[in-house]
């Protein structure tokens, strides 16, 4: 998976609140005008963001369109590698499990990355797409410098002890050997 994809689906869970706060702070902005002196400037950055909240509203339902074709459990799968939203895992998803191997688990992750690759492919949203409608905005192009250094772990939330996880099946318990000594 190529890594505007991965921002793109760590990004996917935040939209909603990014969307209402670019929406907040163009209207500060535009209340708090009245004080600049350079009017020009100040259309400029509310049109940027303006921009840039446009930019998400699409791009959240161009993602909408993408999961859509996804099974519950590739859904189950992307939910628990990057959206990592805790409600979700115990509310939705609470009753899936996956009785595989690790191997096997890891095997599945990466058919999933393929499909999405093909389903972002699928509806145009290549590499020049994502720069052309995304890349202009600072905050998306931090995050994909940061993604770029730091790797997948960049984004990924610290996975806590008991968390509603792939679990792998048990094996079987080990008998030991006791040595009867007397004494």
């Amino acid at each position: 998976m190529k890594d505007y994809q991965k921002i793109l689906l760590y990004l996917y869970p935040r939209l909603h609140r990014l969307i209402r706060c670019a929406g907040e702070v163009v209207e500060g902005r535009a209340v708090a005008s009245g004080r600049e002196t350079d009017t020009e400037a100040c259309i400029e950055r509310l049109l940027k963001l303006i921009g840039f909240r446009n930019a998400l509203l699409y791009l959240s339902g161009e993602l909408e369109a993408v999961l859509a074709h996804l099974t519950r459990e590739e859904a189950y799968l992307l939910e628990y590698k990057y959206f990592r939203r805790k409600k979700k895992l115990e509310g939705e998803f609470a009753a899936m499990q996956l009785n595989c191997s690790e191997r096997t688990y890891f095997r599945r992750q990466a058919r999933l990355e393929s499909k999405l690759n093909a389903l972002f492919m699928r509806r145009g949203m290549d590499e020049e797409w994502f720069m052309c409608v995304l890349g202009g905005f600072p905050y998306i192009r931090d995050a994909l410098a940061r993604i770029q250094a730091k790797g997948a772990g960049a984004f990924a939330e610290k996975r806590f002890r008991g968390a509603p996880a792939h679990r792998p099946m048990k094996k079987a318990p080990e008998y030991q050997k006791t040595s009867s000594a007397s004494s």
